[in-house]
C-alpha cells in the first residue's frame, strides 16, 4: 500500500501502514510535482531523440576519469565535478553517455540537460522538480518524504532554488538516510547529472544554481554527487572560483590534455569506412579513399572541436550526392555550388558522437 495523500493544498497525509511505499499510484503531491517538473529534460526523455553520444573506444579517458570519481576512487572527498570546454568540444555527448552508463549501473539519481531552444529546458526554476521526481523513481523510499514536503508547503514550487533543494532533495534523502541506512551502501545511486548550464536563460540563475548547490551539500554530510557540465563563460568562471568552491570539487578540461585528435581521427575513419561499405554510390569508391593527406588536413580543421567533424560526416555521407565530391567541396577542391557544408548543415547538427 502507498501511503493516502490526500491533496497538494489540504496538507493531509494519513498515516502509511509501512515507512515506504510500495507502489506508483498517482497521488496529488504527485501529481504537483509532475507538472513543476521538465521531463524533456531527462537524459533518456524521448524529446531527447537520438542524442550525443561517445563514438566507441573514443574519449576513454575521459570516461574513465568520471567514473573513477563516481564510483569514490579518486576524489572521493570531491562531491560537485566541472566538466567544462568550448563549444563542439563534446560535453553533452559525455554527460549523455555517463548518464546512460550510470543509469544502467543504477547509481544515478537524476539527470537534467539545459537546453537554449527549448522553453521547458532552458528554466532554472524547473531543476530541483525535476531532480525530485526522478528520486521517485530512482529512490522509491524517498517518495513518501518529498510527497509528505510538498503537503506540508504546497508553494513549495515558488520557494527559492535552495528552500526547494533542502525540502524536495535534502532532507527526503536524509530521512531515508535515517530509516534504512541508503547511503551507507555504497552501491546506492548518487549521481545528479546536469549538462548545459550555460544554456540556462539566465546567467543570474546559473550562478545561483551552482551557489546553492555547494552550499546546501556544503552544509550537509549526505554523499550526493553532482555532475555539472558547461562552457566556461565568466560568471560560471567566477562563481567556481570563488572560496566556498575551494574544497568541494574538482575540475575537468576537455583540452588537449585529452588527445582529442586521436580520437576524432578514429571516428573519422570509422565513419567513412561505413560509407563506402552502405553507401549507395559505394561501388564508385576506391578502397583506399579517403587519402592519408585529407584525413590529416581533416583532423587539422577540427582542432579538437568535435562538432566539426560531425558535420563533415553528415555531409559526405548525403544519400542524394556522390561522397567523393562532397569531401572535395570539404577540402576546398570543388567548389560547393548549392550547397555548402556548413551553412547548410550547422542547424541540424549536434555534436552526434564525442570522439
Amino acid at each position: 500500500m502507498f501511503i493516502n495523500v490526500e491533496g497538494c493544498l489540504s496538507g493531509a497525509v494519513s498515516q502509511p501502514l509501512g515507512i515506504f511505499p510500495t507502489d506508483f499510484a498517482i497521488h496529488p503531491a504527485f501529481e504537483c510535482l509532475q507538472k513543476a517538473s521538465a521531463s524533456s529534460a531527462f537524459h533518456n526523455s524521448k524529446e531527447h531523440f537520438d542524442p550525443p553520444k561517445c563514438h566507441p573506444n573514443t574519449r576513454l579517458a575521459v570516461l574513465e576519469r568520471i567514473m573513477a570519481w563516481i564510483l569514490r576512487q579518486e576524489d572521493w572527498h570531491v562531491y560537485i565535478m566541472w566538466l567544462y570546454g568550448g563549444a563542439g568540444t563534446g560535453k553533452s555527448a559525455i554527460a549523455q553517455s555517463i548518464a546512460e552508463w550510470a543509469d544502467a549501473e543504477m547509481c544515478l539519481v537524476s539527470s537534467f540537460f539545459f537546453s537554449r531552444s527549448d522553453p521547458s529546458q532552458n528554466d532554472g526554476d524547473k531543476l530541483m522538480a525535476t531532480i525530485a521526481h526522478q528520486i521517485c523513481r530512482n529512490v522509491p523510499g524517498a517518495r513518501y518524504f518529498i510527497e509528505a514536503a510538498i503537503n506540508e508547503d504546497p508553494l513549495i514550487f515558488e520557494c527559492s532554488l535552495q528552500s526547494q533543494l533542502t525540502s524536495l532533495i535534502i532532507e527526503p534523502l536524509r530521512q531515508h538516510q535515517i530509516h534504512m541506512g541508503y547511503f551507507s551502501d555504497p552501491a546506492n545511486p548518487r549521481l545528479v547529472i546536469i549538462d548545459g548550464l550555460d544554456e540556462c536563460r539566465d546567467p543570474d540563475v546559473q550562478c545561483n544554481i551552482l551557489d546553492v548547490i555547494s552550499n546546501v551539500l556544503g552544509q550537509n554530510q549526505l554523499p550526493l554527487l553532482f555532475l555539472i557540465a558547461s562552457r566556461p563563460e565568466q560568471h560560471i568562471s567566477s562563481t567556481i572560483n570563488s572560496r566556498k568552491f575551494t574544497q568541494s570539487h574538482a575540475r575537468l578540461a576537455l583540452n588537449d590534455t585529452f588527445h582529442p585528435d586521436e580520437d576524432i581521427r578514429r571516428f573519422l575513419q570509422d565513419s567513412f569506412d561505413e560509407i563506402k561499405e552502405t553507401h549507395s554510390l559505394k561501388a564508385y569508391l576506391a578502397p583506399t579513399w579517403p587519402s592519408l593527406d585529407a584525413m590529416e588536413t581533416l583532423i587539422e580543421k577540427s582542432s579538437g572541436h568535435f562538432i566539426y567533424a560531425s558535420i563533415v560526416v553528415r555531409y559526405v555521407k548525403s544519400p542524394r550526392h556522390w561522397p567523393s565530391d562532397h569531401l572535395e567541396v570539404i577540402l576546398g577542391l570543388r567548389p560547393a555550388l548549392h550547397d555548402t557544408p556548413f551553412a547548410e548543415h550547422v542547424r541540424h547538427v549536434r555534436p552526434q558522437f564525442c570522439f
